[in-house]
């Protein structure tokens, strides 16, 4: 794709146009949904989509410069400019909005936001009730605000600074706290701002399958002391392979040969997930649901391990 328009959104944060160069290429785009962005052939990332017109094959993303980031969005706002060509991978969605919602809660910590944005343009699209309440230390660091305030479902959202005494530390909105048979809470943000979200909203009654999130990084250790030595079985050949107790699968498989997708290294964009046929994960991702790993019927190679001795897999 091709960056054909780069706006400042806020005091940290741009927003990328991105145009498919050829006109036989197709995107095809859900909200909530995320993608890949390949800097350079060392550097890969995951951006949420921030709004896209798939029919005329363009996306947005919005990205944060992180003083302690891993270099991507230094990356993004010193060397991206117009015009510069980027690829891309297919979007994935792990953070999908959930049909038949009467009314959908949407929390909003900070770049947590960009998510959140397409949420809201497909439930105004399709007449689904919601509020998007965003957070924020104060309203220039807020990414997308006035994108938002021009926005047809602006009067569905409501923006909180900490400088104005609207933190989400000293209080939520009321909708959190006056739980729905049939609502859903979709909250995206740092760690902190998640589990706050989440803790508030089981006080006040909500079921846990209400509450759907999506996270920045992971707070897994992985090659902890209690790591042990396991192994992987490929189905496809019957070849065993010893994973250490510092070393992940996926680097396992891909020395011996077998292919696997690893983009964020660390469970939380779902694109190394591979069928388990024998064996019983540990699971150590962010991507799956509780339900989901309970059926330890898939794993994600880049960070989970095994809690039997022999793990087969699927490749």
């Amino acid at each position: 794709m091709v960056v054909s328009q780069r706006t400042v959104v806020s005091d940290r944060a741009v927003l990328l146009h991105l145009r498919l160069v050829r006109a036989d290429d197709v995107i095809t785009v859900e909200p909530g949904a995320h993608v890949d962005l390949h800097l350079t052939e060392t550097l890969i990332r995951q951006y949420s989509l921030v709004d896209a017109s798939p029919e005329e094959g363009v996306i947005s993303v919005c990205v944060q410069k992180e003083d302690r980031g891993r270099g991507a969005s230094r990356y993004v706002h010193d060397s991206v400019s117009v015009g510069d060509r980027l690829h891309i991978s297919p979007p994935r969605n792990t953070f999908a909005l959930a049909s038949g919602a009467a009314t959908s809660l949407l929390l909003a910590g900070g770049v947590g936001i960009t998510p959140l944005v397409s949420m809201a343009s497909s439930l105004h699209r399709d007449g689904g009730a919601f509020e998007l309440h965003a957070y924020a230390a104060r309203a220039a660091s807020l990414p997308l605000l006035e994108y938002l305030r021009s926005r047809p479902y602006a009067a569905s959202v409501v923006p909180h600074f900490s400088d104005e005494g609207d933190s989400f530390r000293v209080s939520g909105p009321r909708s959190l706290l006056e739980p729905t048979v049939d609502g859903m809470i979709y909250a995206c943000g740092p760690d902190g701002f998640i589990a706050l979200a989440r803790e508030r909203a089981l006080e006040s009654g909500w079921r846990d399958d209400q509450f759907v999130t999506e996270r920045f990084s992971s707070d897994a250790a992985p090659g902890s002391p209690v790591d042990e030595a396991f192994t992987v079985v490929a189905a496809s050949t019957g070849q065993k392979m010893k994973v250490e107790a510092t070393e992940s699968i996926a680097s396992v498989l891909e020395r011996n040969g077998y292919e696997t997708y690893r983009s964020c290294g660390q469970g939380i964009c779902g694109s190394c997930i591979v069928p388990v046929l024998a064996g019983v994960p540990d699971h150590r991702d962010h991507v799956q649901s509780e339900r989901e790993h309970a059926t330890h019927s898939q794993i994600n190679v880049c960070c989970s391990r095994a809690l039997t001795a022999e793990l087969t897999l699927d490749i």
